[in-house]
């Protein structure tokens, strides 16, 4: 987790969006579980929006400078891909 938390800094806004209750979903309730007050701790500013609904796929939207914005499906991933998939994804910025 410590190496998602420090390339934080170019991100404006992080959104993650998930089903309350399919399996596909799990890995990102979790990581969400397990990560987000750490995440927040370390990034006081930073919104994270974390979105529940019914049947939508999980999905996380970055948001950088200049409105650019990034999307990654996290359908049946665990939770430690998810963290790899979200560093990766905040790299491309």
């Amino acid at each position: 987790m410590s190496a998602l938390k420090s390339q934080l800094k170019g991100l404006k806004e992080l959104r993650l969006q998930f089903c309350q209750t399919s399996p596909s979903s799990s890995g990102l309730r979790d990581f969400v579980a397990k990560n987000y007050v750490n995440i927040k701790k370390a990034n006081p500013e930073l919104p994270i929006l974390v979105r529940e609904a019914s049947g939508i796929e999980a999905r996380a939207f970055a948001r950088f400078d200049k409105g650019v914005e990034r999307k990654v499906i996290l359908q049946n991933a665990s939770a430690q891909d998810i963290e790899n998939t979200l560093a990766q994804l905040i790299k491309s910025a």
